[in-house]
């Protein structure tokens, strides 16, 4: 067999620290012990049925000679299933062998919980400044940090959903210390916890800069697991900031405390997600805004707190920051400070962009453009140029008509001018892109540059037809880019294709071997091309060129040269042979055979999973399954640490949250642009929290678990209404109008989350203020597993109408069990 290495240290290690935080939990009071022992006895079970069952199969396999060609991989799951249950059998040992009993006894014990006295004199005015600050700070400093970790970890969804899950567990773990801690902590050392709390983003940011700079090496791209032992520099941040929510909370002396608290909060993130989303993002870099951050922080506290005390003290804090701030409005600082993040490479220009960030660098005469540390245009790649020029191109006697989509700075525009076209449009998404690339690139040929991506160009255009097609997509690593792999894109390029056109597009997978995940998905892409084109045809080299038209199409490159007058140097018959480009073709076709019938679609996109799959193994070796597996280990963690009420709060921040992630995902694959759309998106659910846990009195009235239940089954029908709507394609044809629904349907489930919360809260009626702060938590904690699975492994496996489906059923059966348990306390 030819299984990889087993994960004994690994998976040891994940289990161990995952056992530790739960005995601290224990230790912290947000856990019972009785509750404790019932989850790692839920793990105990999982384990040994996984590995089991996976021993039977196996032992079937033997037994009876089955050719089954996933062996090796269920082989290495059975072995890891057992390294997980040898770890947790040595959990189990230490809760009853006397002599291990005796030395983990822990010596004093707990005393019944005692609230906390609410001792902060501030005026009601200054209470709501400070859950307000808090949102605030929070949300900007979670949009800058995200950005810098897609740029500095080359980041792609599978980044984007464990950097949100990690940031929304330790923010709830943060809530729920901080509903249950007793001591005293003054007004001016929460204050001063607040300023250090508006800085540390600083901080994060220059250490993201010399961990590019001195421990990940050039153009390497971090497995998942090494990803997050970087994105553990958030703890600090997060663990605080849901700290001081659930302290502040009952701290306050003579507040009533309702669900305005955190309506405040979720106020003071729509205020920071609009501000960021609109206006910063355009004016200033990542660095300008965690400063001016900063500096919006001490004006608030010195204008409404008087904190610090005295004129030094207060210039001592603004003054250094504001000074900073401005040394980064000279290019020559932003340069400096980002070029600590290129090594050998001179760099020419920076500019963050909502699109991400852009470099432009020199190296031996050697431009280089790089997208959130990406290179995704080159000064110097004239083979490549040709190649994707030309093999569409000599399909037709005389093409007069071209429509470029991305990728025309590096040469290929020149490519193109050898046809004279009286045609030619050149579309970029990111127009800070092209903007930087024509001072630092030399280009020729004339082009007309249409400032959209290219899939927006051809929906809004009615009329532009042309004679060749090409798209230079990159590998469809995120669902920005599987938009232009898809069939209803494809769809889209043939309504715009004169009659005998051709489409040219490409994947990086090529040269003489392919393994089984770049089969699949040079097969997947061949389908999904055959689903809209007659005819379909393969040029393999370093990468793949599929070309795609209504008419035949050759693979005789060389012949077709014969019929065009133009100059080349790389795409010529010195090196190019007809029999040769016939054979290999063959050998790719006949092992793409295995992946028949699979489609890649806007609403199932297979083809990035598939990446996304093929990337993980590339970086670290370990699949995918094993960041499943840890998200269910999260996931039963959580369900066993709460309550039933409290289990209602987190179904409904998983599927609140999820739905939101999921509509930001149906947006991207509809319209792209997802770093402007994102801030939206969240902006607009904050608004429905803020709507939700303002407006659920007027609505509902008294509280009472029966109007829990019928809010969650509301949530169920926004889940069906999705499905039913996103079937419905020709409302998503027009950008405002597709924008307008999915915004809708995401505010609307915000504000069902927002009621959700102020419900349960009123139906307490002792320590309100404690559960507050663990409704939040909860709250949080369901919402880190809402943008963790549904994207990367719900949508991807089962489609976009299904997840919500699901979220339909559970949101039915969460609102049974909330109301199950009535019955019986009555009973």
């Amino acid at each position: 067999m030819t299984q990889g290495p087993y994960h004994l240290i690994p998976l040891g290690i994940l289990l161990i620290l995952t056992y530790l935080g739960s005995m601290l939990s224990v230790r912290l009071q947000l856990m019972d012990r009785n509750r404790h022992r019932q989850v790692w006895n839920a793990f105990l079970l999982l384990f040994f049925i996984s590995s089991s069952m996976l021993g039977l199969f196996l032992a079937i396999k033997v037994n009876y000679k089955l050719n089954i060609p996933w062996i090796d991989r269920a082989m290495q799951w059975h072995v890891d299933m057992g390294i997980g249950l040898a770890f947790v059998a040595i959990f189990h040992l230490t809760w009853h062998l006397g002599y291990y009993r005796r030395a983990i006894k822990i010596r004093h014990a707990i005393h019944k919980e005692e609230n906390l006295v609410p001792f902060l004199d501030y005026k009601p005015i200054q209470v709501r400044i400070l859950f307000l600050l808090l949102g605030f700070i929070t949300m900007i400093t979670q949009l800058v940090l995200l950005r810098e970790y897609i740029k500095s970890l080359h980041g792609n969804e599978l980044v984007i959903g464990v950097f949100l899950a990690l940031w929304m567990v330790l923010t709830a773990l943060g809530a729920r210390a901080g509903s249950v801690y007793k001591p005293r902590i003054s007004g001016p050392t929460l204050l001063k916890i607040l300023v250090i709390l508006s800085g540390f983003p600083v901080l994060i940011y220059l250490l993201l800069v010399l961990l590019a700079r001195y421990i990940l090496p050039p153009g390497m791209i971090p497995g998942i697991l090494s990803s997050l032992s970087y994105m553990l520099l958030i703890v600090p941040f997060t663990l605080v900031s849901g700290f001081l929510f659930s302290y502040f909370t009952r701290a306050a002396r003579g507040q009533k405390v309702d669900a305005t608290f955190y309506m405040l909060d979720a106020l003071g993130s729509l205020a920071g997600g609009i501000l960021f989303g609109v206006v910063l993002v355009f004016l200033f870099n990542n660095f300008q805004v965690i400063l001016l951050l900063f500096v919006i922080t001490a004006f608030i506290l010195v204008i409404f707190f008087s904190y610090p005390g005295g004129l030094a003290a207060r210039i001592t804090i603004i003054l250094p920051a504001l000074l900073v701030f401005g040394a980064t409005l000279f290019p020559g600082v932003r340069n400096g400070l980002e070029s600590l993040r290129f090594k050998d490479e001179r760099i020419l220009e920076t500019k963050d962009t909502p699109h991400g960030n852009i470099s432009f660098t020199s190296r031996d005469g050697l431009v280089t453009g790089y997208l959130d540390m990406n290179p995704v245009i080159s000064s110097n790649e004239p083979a490549r140029c040709e190649e994707q020029v030309h093999y569409p191109a000599l399909q037709r006697a005389h093409p007069e008509s071209f429509l470029l989509i991305g990728g025309g700075l590096a040469g290929l525009e020149t490519e193109v001018a050898k046809y004279d076209p009286k045609v030619f449009d050149y579309c970029e998404a990111n127009r800070w892109m092209y903007r930087l690339g024509e001072k630092h690139l030399q280009t020729q040929g004339k082009h007309r540059f249409i400032k959209m991506d290219g899939r927006s160009w051809l929906i809004r255009s009615d009329t532009a037809s042309y004679d060749v097609i090409i798209s230079t997509a990159c590998e469809p690593l995120t669902l920005g880019w599987n938009r232009y792999f898809t069939v209803e894109f494809y769809r889209l390029v043939k309504s715009h294709l004169n009659p005998g056109g051709v489409f040219s597009m490409q994947m990086p997978t090529g040269g003489n071997y392919i393994n089984d995940s770049g089969s699949e998905q040079l097969g997947i892409t061949y389908n999904t091309l055959k689903k809209v084109f007659n005819h379909v045809i393969i040029i393999p080299g370093d990468a793949t060129f599929f070309l795609a038209s209504g008419q035949p199409l050759s693979l005789d490159i060389p012949f077709l040269l014969q019929n065009h007058p133009i100059q080349t140097v790389y795409v010529n018959p010195d090196f190019l042979d007809a029999s040769r480009l016939t054979f290999e073709s063959d050998l790719l076709l006949e092992r793409m055979s295995d992946f028949k019938g699979i489609i890649n679609s806007d609403l199932r996109p297979v083809l990035f999973f598939n990446s996304l799959s093929s990337w993980n193994i590339k970086t670290d070796g370990n699949r995918l399954f094993y960041i499943f597996l840890l998200s269910l280990f999260i996931l039963i963690l959580l369900l066993f640490s709460y309550s039933r009420r409290y289990t209602g709060m987190f179904v409904a921040g998983f599927t609140g949250s999820g739905m939101q992630i999921v509509f930001i995902m149906v947006a991207q694959s509809f319209y792209g642009f997802a770093y402007l759309v994102t801030p939206l998106m969240i902006s607009l659910f904050m608004g429905g929290l803020v709507a939700g846990a303002m407006l659920w009195k007027v609505i509902w009235k008294d509280p009472a678990t029966y109007k829990t239940t019928v809010i969650m089954w509301i949530l169920a029908l926004i889940g069906a209404g999705a499905v039913v709507l996103l079937n419905m394609e020709q409302l998503f044809l027009k950008q405002w109008i597709g924008m307008s629904i999915l915004g809708l349907l995401n505010s609307i489930s915000g504000a069902v989350v927002g009621s959700v919360y102020g419900i349960l809260l009123s139906l307490r009626s002792n320590n309100i203020a404690a559960s507050a702060g663990r409704l939040y938590s909860a709250d949080l904690a369901g919402a880190a597993m809402g943008c963790l699975i549904p994207p990367l492994f719900l949508v991807p496996l089962i489609g976009v109408s299904n997840t919500f489906i699901l979220f339909c059923g559970i949101n039915v059966a969460a609102g049974l069990y909330l109301q199950s348990g009535k019955r019986q306390k009555q009973a």
